[in-house]
């Protein structure tokens, strides 16, 4: 394993415990009275896929995992027909309670649970999230339409967005089950839109930052000639092996006290230009992104 990835892994790992503990102890809303155990999700920390529901149920909420009911076993079903694991995904809801005998959450219960959803997608950064069911949709835009936008590949700020129906329609309509069985495998396409679009945001990143040999110049510099170079300034280089001078013609030139040839400013400005231009070729070259091979089923 690279031991960057290792790195990245185990700081995400860290973020979301960290987030898991908050949402323990959380009351912010009345959703905490009546629930037996939070739900906060579970999966990958650096999962390429993030699943999202609307909240849990009572089987998440007798056991604090997310989709581990009868929904949770068809998700099961989609998720290993890519073919991937559980584990390799990251599932999580908008609320992270139970809302009693499982009515839609409140705008005030979604509100005051939105920003744990939001630092665990900042964290995970998953390359496509898949919001289940119109609610969950609801999240990432103002006007969700779930039946027109199944399966469509969207975009959410800098990552893909693929809605799906809830996998508990699925157990409702065999029409709906159907839909989502061949509508799953349009991650795959999805997944080559969230690269597209990550590098399309490194290549932004990359433009508005200078490189460190950046220097403005004045505007009154003017191209160096021939007559110009025999005028240069002294450099700062001294023989090896020198001792300083002492201003009186003894001992050998010093430090600044010696005058450098124009051949000397020549090979000094072509290895300054071959820096300058190996440093350019690097910043422009594109970002490579590695794709985990869990994913090269896709590909």
């Amino acid at each position: 394993m690279d031991p960057q990835s290792g790195i990245q892994n185990d700081d995400a790992s860290h973020r979301l415990a960290a987030i898991e503990r908050e949402i323990a102890g959380c009351t912010k809303c009345p959703l905490a009275q009546t629930r037996t155990n939070t739900v906060p999700g579970e999966g990958s920390p650096t999962a390429e896929i993030m699943f999202v529901g609307e909240g849990p149920g009572a089987d998440e909420d007798r056991t604090g995992r997310p989709f581990v009911g009868r929904a949770g076993k068809l998700l099961d079903e989609l998720i290993e027909s890519l073919p991937m694991r559980r584990e390799d995904v990251f599932i999580a809801n908008v609320v992270k309670c139970r809302p009693p005998e499982n009515r839609d959450p409140t705008r005030e219960e979604i509100e005051m649970c939105s920003n744990y959803l939001r630092e665990q997608i900042e964290t995970v950064d998953p390359l496509v999230v898949v919001p289940l069911g119109r609610h969950a949709l609801g999240w990432f835009v103002s006007n969700p339409r779930i039946t027109a936008d199944h399966g469509k590949i969207m975009r959410y700020e800098d990552r893909a967005l693929m809605p799906l129906l809830h996998p508990s329609a699925g157990l409702r309509n065999p029409e709906n089950a159907k839909r989502l069985r061949e509508s799953i495998h349009n991650v795959r396409d999805a997944l080559l839109e969230g690269i597209k679009i990550k590098q399309e945001v490194a290549g932004r990143s990359a433009e508005a930052e200078p490189t460190a040999t950046e220097t403005p110049k004045p505007e009154s510099e003017e191209p160096m000639t021939t007559a110009t170079v025999e005028h240069a300034e002294t450099m700062t280089r001294e023989p090896s092996g020198s001792t300083p001078g002492n201003g009186n013609g003894n001992g050998t030139v010093g430090l600044l006290e010696r005058p450098q040839t124009a051949d000397e400013v020549q090979d000094e400005m072509r290895r300054l230009r071959a820096i300058e231009e190996a440093e350019e070729a690097a910043a422009n070259e594109p970002e490579k992104i590695d794709v985990d091979d869990r994913q090269s089923a896709f590909f």
